[in-house]
């Protein structure tokens, strides 16, 4: 596309004359990214994957190929319907079936997230995490171009934009290269790799953001409001560890002091 569409060239950008097929193209692949990382119904997040990817890939042929693009789109509407009617049998199937469901669904919530960590302890899903971070990165980043012109360089028009999403790619690859260095001594269990794995994740999925703040402005609001809600529930639920951190702590303090202190002296001359 970046070959197609030189700015050299004098072609318009393609967000001008596709205002519909690249925002769509961007959401599918956001879309293709985040179920790289769900490890919940596998079968249902597979079929998800493969039609926002193959959507993705429909959206770029059209854009490059409009009439090999038709044919693509034509072939991908039917595999589409093929899953609906799929999915609608299966659930006439199982209509009679409430309670194998309900318990299916605990066990697919439950008994395989307990499972999972207990195997893995959640390093195979950060991994996923970060690679589909990683991935999203590349995707959109050679994006810019297509949507700022040469004679409009978003590292002067939106500096600050810019200079945040490099600072956060930066510590999203250092905290990620800290991680790994983390997980391959065996150091599990410890708070350090919890923090580096939270700044990573957070980091990347800024970066994440900020491209598409700056390709599609409305979804990137959108999916701004939504990060910044998660990391409000993070801060929350720290202050939340942090103060039962406290009272425990306050707990055995004022224990060791009864039992060891000055009036734990007092008391034992005053029985004497």
């Amino acid at each position: 596309m970046n070959i197609n569409f030189q700015p050299l060239r004098n072609i318009e950008s393609p967000f001008e004359t596709h205002g519909v097929v690249m925002p769509t193209f961007v959401i599918c692949m956001l879309i293709y990214s985040i179920t790289f990382c769900t490890p919940y119904f596998p079968e249902v997040i597979n079929h998800i994957n493969l039609l926002a990817g193959g959507l993705a890939t429909v959206l770029l042929t059209f854009t490059l190929f409009p009439r090999l693009g038709w044919l693509i789109l034509f072939i991908w509407t039917i595999y589409f319907f093929k899953l609906i009617y799929r999915a609608i049998r299966n659930i006439r199937q199982h209509c009679h079936a409430i309670p194998p469901a309900f318990d299916l669904f605990n066990q697919e919530v439950f008994g395989r997230h307990a499972h999972h960590n207990e195997q893995s302890n959640g390093s195979t899903v950060n991994n996923n995490c970060h690679a589909s971070l990683a991935f999203a990165i590349g995707v959109l980043l050679p994006l810019i171009p297509l949507k700022y012109p040469q004679s409009t360089k978003p590292l002067e028009t939106h500096n600050a934009i810019m200079s945040i999403f490099i600072i956060v790619t930066l510590v999203f690859a250092a905290a990620w290269q800290i991680e790994h260095h983390l997980q391959t001594s065996n150091n599990n269990s410890s708070i350090h790799r919890l923090i580096v794995t939270k700044i990573s994740l957070f980091s990347g999925s800024l970066a994440t953001v900020v491209l598409v703040f700056l390709i599609v402005p409305a979804i990137g609001w959108f999916i701004l409001l939504v990060w910044t809600l998660i990391l409000m529930k993070q801060i929350y639920d720290a202050c939340q560890m942090l103060r039962r951190l406290y009272h425990s702590i306050s707990l055995v303090s004022y224990v060791f002091n009864e039992v060891c202190g000055p009036r734990a002296h007092l008391r034992v001359g005053l029985d004497v």
